[in-house]
């Protein structure tokens, strides 16, 4: 359904329906990631700033405990594209929790919004908001708008359009996801394929250095964040008990793309995780390793943290020499 069915559709207002049909008929429901879903999500924005009496307006993807905005009406509130927010700070949160209304003419009569931290530091006097979720009921993101303006008219129906715009914007963002797994798959089988260790199946050092292009192309392209793991397992004098080790380490780490690195180190690319997030499976990772029987020590490091992975993989690795040299397992 293209955005001018959508509103001829809608429950808002003639003057509102007008200026919705000059949007660009965009490929949401094409399932078209990438730029186009950027094109689509800005269409939204800049269509409900001019209609929905809001004058800011975002869609956002959901990235692990943050929040990644793709389209913004007015970046000139410091909301930007590109620039994560922490999900709990925001009051899309609140409404996805059912904490609220999706829509509040007036936040100080909804006492869970006006203690977000983001209804402070944006000055929010009105909020309308509401959830992006796929067909299995998971969060991918949220499309949402805000006034800093006293006693802000919010036109009628401003409800049903969002959920509308939701519908179509899900099916595109969903598409985003699901293209970002199975190419990060793919570039995975195909490493494995072409530079795997032969004791391990896993890829080899020369396909990490190929994933860690690979996943830099793609954060380049998102701003997603990255974090990479390095694992030490200590001296291992058998073909037996590194294929122990290394079934340990593909377990404790699931969601991850595992690599073996050196005879007695493994590295894994973590996506879409925040530092807590990593510090805790690493912890987990080397404990786990441990129990096993090995003298396990583990170190990590994030995209945020350089230029690029190459340099994240050298700043991971730095630490994890600090932990062997003192002792600390991660």
């Amino acid at each position: 359904m293209s955005l001018v069915q959508l509103a001829a559709r809608s429950a808002v207002p003639s003057p509102q329906t007008a200026v919705l049909r000059t949007v660009a008929r965009p490929s949401l429901a094409q399932g078209a990631a990438g730029t186009s879903l950027r094109r689509s999500a800005r269409q939204v924005v800049d269509a409900l700033a001019v209609t929905s009496g809001l004058e800011t307006w975002y869609v956002g993807r959901l990235d692990g405990a943050a929040v990644l905005p793709l389209a913004v009406s007015d970046e000139a509130t410091g909301v930007l594209v590109g620039r994560r927010t922490p999900w709990s700070d925001t009051v899309c949160r609140r409404v996805v929790n059912g904490l609220g209304p999706a829509v509040a003419p007036d936040i100080t009569l909804v006492p869970n919004y006006v203690r977000a931290p983001a209804a402070t530091a944006l000055r929010m006097t009105a909020y309308a908001g509401t959830a992006l979720r796929d067909d299995d009921g998971r969060l991918l993101g949220t499309l949402a708008g805000w006034s800093s303006r006293p006693d802000v008219v919010v036109v009628p129906g401003l409800q049903a359009l969002l959920e509308a715009f939701a519908g179509l914007l899900t099916q595109a963002l969903a598409a985003e996801v699901a293209a970002d797994d199975a190419q990060r798959e793919a570039d995975r089988l195909s490493v494995r394929r072409d530079a795997a260790d032969k004791v391990t199946a896993l890829s080899s050092r020369v396909g990490w250095g190929a994933l860690l292009q690979q996943e830099d192309r793609r954060t380049a392209e998102r701003g997603l964040p990255v974090a990479l793991l390095v694992v030490d397992v200590g001296r291992v004098r058998s073909s037996t008990r590194l294929q122990k080790a290394t079934e340990v380490v593909v377990r404790a780490l699931p969601e991850a793309t595992v690599s073996r690195l050196t005879a007695r180190q493994f590295g894994a690319i973590v996506t879409d995780a925040e530092p807590d997030e990593v510090e805790a499976t690493v912890r987990e990772v080397t404990a786990t390793l441990r129990a096993a029987g090995f003298e396990a020590t583990g170190a990590w490091a994030t995209s945020g943290e350089a230029h690029d992975l190459s340099q994240v993989w050298t700043l991971a690795e730095q630490r994890l020499y600090r932990a062997r040299r003192d002792g600390v397992g991660a």
